[in-house]
């Protein structure tokens, strides 16, 4: 499988829209329902997470004045230093859970039973040290430089830079746990393989964005059960781009 991903980086692969799509939905489709409901079990523990922390950091008392304290931290150099800081640990943390979303793909693609257990799966296996140090030097640079952009009041900037981050390391956590690469190799592969077809990827990655946002409609509930379509792009783009062994490692060490 490494060599397969180095001759990738060197001669480059096809990708087509259109099956990257058609694929993603299918993809989709079989694991909506059980992704939906971890979405929202996700979303629930992250709300209480910052709820509990926001609580520390500006009391638990008076909610008009914490709303308030809030916005004034939006300007307030510590306050940006101190919640980057947080993005950085909880980004980090939170990573094997991606794994997890997009694993479910291939565990549904290969006709395999998957359960809500599934999304964490990534935390007790011997990828979690390399998926989170990939991600730990993501968000440290990303975390960093949008709190220089903030500071400097360029909220655009660091929304595209966002942007570019998120396509530059589509490939990373695949690369991880299927191309059995470390967390450096499968950052400066990642950035390779992303360059080899910018365009197709960048397209894709627009429609799983659309494709999210679809959700909003309806009091916006349904986006816990669109946020999945997204994870299904990143499994088919890596599905596509570079493919897997007849037997993966995953398929050998089990997921249990």
């Amino acid at each position: 499988m490494k060599k397969s991903i180095d001759q990738k980086l060197q001669s480059g692969y096809p990708l087509e829209l259109g099956k990257i799509i058609e694929e993603s939905f299918e993809r989709y489709k079989q694991t909506f329902v059980l992704s939906g409901i971890a979405t929202i079990i996700i979303a629930v523990i992250m709300i209480l997470i910052y709820v509990g922390y926001f609580g520390i950091l500006y009391g638990f008392g008076d909610f008009s004045k914490t709303m308030a304290d809030l916005e004034m931290g939006k300007s307030n150099v510590t306050m940006i230093i101190i919640n980057a800081s947080v993005g950085v640990l909880i980004g980090s943390l939170s990573a094997p859970i991606v794994a997890g979303f997009i694993n479910v793909n291939h565990l549904a693609k290969n006709n395999k039973e998957f359960g809500l257990g599934s999304f964490f799966d990534f935390y007790k296996t011997t990828f979690f040290k390399d998926i989170f140090l990939n991600q730990l030097l993501i968000s440290v640079f990303l975390n960093a430089t949008v709190a220089i952009l903030t500071i400097n009041n360029s909220p655009f900037l660091a929304l595209s830079l966002q942007i570019i981050v998120a396509l530059f390391t589509i490939f990373c956590i695949p690369l991880i746990i299927y191309g059995q690469q470390n967390y450096m190799d499968a950052l400066v592969k990642s950035i390779g393989l992303f360059l080899k077809n910018p365009f197709v990827i960048l397209i894709a990655f627009i429609v799983g964005a659309l494709g999210i946002l679809v959700g909003l409609i309806g009091l916006c509930i349904g986006i816990f059960f669109t946020i999945p379509f997204y994870f299904s792009v990143i499994y088919t783009i890596y599905e596509q781009a570079i493919g897997f062994n007849d037997k993966s490692v995953i398929d050998e060490i089990g997921l249990e």
